[in-house]
This record gives structure tokens, sequence and C-alpha cells, in this order.
């Protein structure tokens, strides 16, 4: 299991001496720190810029531990926003789209919002449709974050620390989080590292629920994007999304997509695996050991000839294209986002896990301590190349 850690040396570098007359610690070479706005609460958030030697920048604020950006360079050395943003502050509050937040305490859906851990039923808060989806009301993405920035000799970055009290959405357990984004200095590369702690038994599953367009934030639909997926295996769900508990191969399916694919005529199809509605919404089932962090993913997009390669500890991830996306929300561009104009790659465990004892087991006791990471590797490859391969051919 990868354990990452924020070293004595690096913390002492990013507290270490006073900004002059403010009696706080002066701010890091490469981190800039800059008011956000203030909540409906009245609450000030803090943005937090991060920007490397090559010139990639990642933000992010306080609210909701919320990735608000991340400009990366085409193949011509172009930057451009990649992650689907808000405007500001308010939309982000109003917003019930989750943009690039932390997801807690349980990510996805619990059928029947309920749940038996070592003979207890814990019975959570439902929905409409009677089960409970990325914890319930009051998620982790509506949460204020506390924050310390760090930089050591290879990163920099901001850890998010979030205490999440005994009965919080009917969780048991008071959790401790930490949530560290971390920007390599030397490559266009971040990771997102989770912990988290329990003082009673209890559930988890943590992601972010950031949206991409590698063409850029606003630029429109997936055309130009061919995806790889190192996954033999998807979970079988029901119309409501919910896992029948069985793992089924991806051969012979529209969920294939083990080499480099077009997916767009995919998700032109009104009727069958991806419908309704159109698009993809399932999670890949991936077959590393358990916490090895693993490359599963390799989405190129053709036009900017920008890659992205995602690896994870996590042993699945929910695949989604931006199907909810209907144009009523416009990013900080003022473009608004429209049907599949962004996919969202959300490494974590199976839906509906604490119901289903053969998938890996989101339980955490106290004691133990809850790790993962997930990086996302940018670069740009040449006009005309392949797009990246994902796997092994003889395994596609």
């Amino acid at each position: 299991m990868i354990r990452p850690s924020i070293t004595m040396a690096a913390l002492a570098l990013a507290w270490a001496g006073a900004a002059a007359g403010e009696g706080r610690p002066a701010t890091p070479s490469g981190i800039q720190v800059r008011p956000f706005g203030t909540l409906a609460t009245g609450q000030a958030i803090e943005q937090v810029t991060l920007t490397n030697k090559r010139g990639m920048t990642l933000s992010t604020i306080d609210y909701g531990a919320t990735i608000t950006g991340a400009t990366v360079a085409d193949r011509t050395g172009r930057r451009a926003n990649v992650i689907l943003d808000q405007p500001d502050l308010a939309t982000y509050e109003r917003s019930k789209t989750k943009h690039a937040a932390v997801i807690g305490r349980y990510a996805g859906r619990i059928a029947n919002a309920r749940y038996t851990l070592d003979g207890k039923t814990v019975e959570l808060i439902p929905n409409a449709r009677g089960m409970t989806i990325h914890g319930g009301p009051d998620g982790y993405e509506k949460r204020v974050w506390k924050r310390r920035d760090f930089a050591d000799q290879d990163s920099l970055g901001s850890v998010y620390t979030l205490v999440s009290p005994d009965g919080d959405q009917r969780f048991p357990g008071t959790l401790t989080i930490d949530v560290t984004y971390r920007l390599q200095r030397a490559s266009d590369e971040f990771s997102i590292e989770y912990a988290a702690r329990t003082d009673k038994p209890t559930v988890l599953n943590l992601t972010n629920h950031g949206y991409f367009n590698l063409a850029g934030a606003g630029s429109g639909g997936l055309q130009t994007h061919r995806f790889c997926i190192a996954a033999q295996r998807y979970a079988v769900t029901d119309d409501q999304r919910l896992p029948s508990g069985e793992l089924a191969p991806v051969a012979g399916t529209p969920l294939d997509l083990r080499r480099p694919t077009d997916i767009t005529p995919l998700l032109a199809q009104p009727a069958g695996t991806l419908a309704p509605p159109r698009g993809f919404d399932h999670s890949y089932v991936f077959d590393q050991p358990a916490g090895t962090l693993a490359r599963v993913a390799v989405i190129d997009e053709t036009a900017s000839g920008r890659r992205l390669e995602i690896l994870t500890t996590e042993p699945s991830a929910q695949f989604y294209t931006g199907n909810g996306f209907n144009g009523t929300e416009r990013g900080s561009s003022g473009r608004p986002y429209r049907q599949h104009d962004g996919f969202a790659f959300e490494t974590q465990h199976l839906p509906d896990s604490p119901n289903h004892p053969s998938f890996p087991s989101t339980a955490l006791y106290p004691g133990q301590e809850f790790k993962s990471v997930t990086t996302f590797r940018f670069s740009a490859v040449a006009a005309g190349a392949a797009p990246g391969a994902c796997m092994p051919a003889s395994s596609q």
C-alpha cells in the first residue's frame, strides 16, 4: 500500500517565517493564495494556485476541497484549463453537480439507504428513490475544509482536513480525513492522496467528482477524445444504477474500452447498454493487487495532443460522460456545459459495497488508517501519433 506523507521538512518549509506585519506564515514560492469570495453564511473562502517549473497550475478552494482548475500544455505549448469549473463561489454553492469536489462519506449509491456491518444495521438518509447517493444531504462537497500548504524538493501542494462527527449523515464514528493535492515540480502531474481514521466501525468511500475536457473546459463535446480503460470487468446494475453483485466481462459489450476508442458513436445510441440516458455511467473494475498504484486509463485529445494517464490504488472507477449536463451551467469561460461536454473518472470502491460481501470491503475500524492515491499525469503527443494503449495486446 502506498503511504503518501508530508515530511516535517516540507511542513517546516511551508510554514517557516512570518509574512511582514501580518503575523502569519509566509507563502512558499510557487504557491499563491487569494480570496475567492464569501459564502451565504458569511464565511470567507480562499483559493490556492500551485505552479510548477513547467508552468502547469492547479487551483483549489477550501469549499468542498474543490479543484477549480488545472492548466496543461498542448503539443504547441499552449496551456488551457482542462477541468470543468464554475465562474464564482456563489455558483459552486448553488450547484448540484459537485464540480471537482471531494465526495463522502460514501461516494456512489447505497441501496435502500441502509447497510449492515458486524451484525449491526445502519439506517442512512434516503433520497426520493429510496437510496443514499454520495453520503446523502449536506455532503462533504458543501463543507468548508481546513487547509495547510506545503512545499518540498519535488512537489508543492495543500492538505485539506475535515472532521466528520459521529452520526454525520447518520454514519457511525467520528471520521478525520486528510486530502492532499500534490503537484510535481518537474512534470505535469498531480496526485490526490486520501487518508482517514475513525473511532467507531464505519464504511468509507472517497473520491473527487472532477469533470475533464482535454481540449479545454467549455470547448464542447468529446468527439476528439480517445478513451482506453484497463478494465476487463464492470459492475452490472439495474435501471437505478444499483449493482446486482455480478461483475461481468466488458468483452462483447459497448463498455469494452480496452483499446483506444472514439466513444461518440456510442453516446448517440438511443437504446441499449448506454441508455437511458445516453452515455456512460458505469463502474469499471481493475485487477491490480489491492493498494498498488497502477495505470488504469489513458485518454487522448487528438486536436491538441494532450494525453492524460490515470493511475490509482482504488479497485474501480465510475466512468461518467456528463449525461446530465443540459446547458444551464456555464464555466468561467462563459460557455454552457451541454450533454457530453466533459467526462468524469471517479476512482473509488464499488457502489453499494457494504451490501455485497464479494466486493472489496469499504469497512474502516478504529486503529486502522484508510489510504488511497490517484495520480493524473499529463503530456502532449505529436500530430498523427497513435492514441495511447492502456493494456497489453494479449489482454485486449
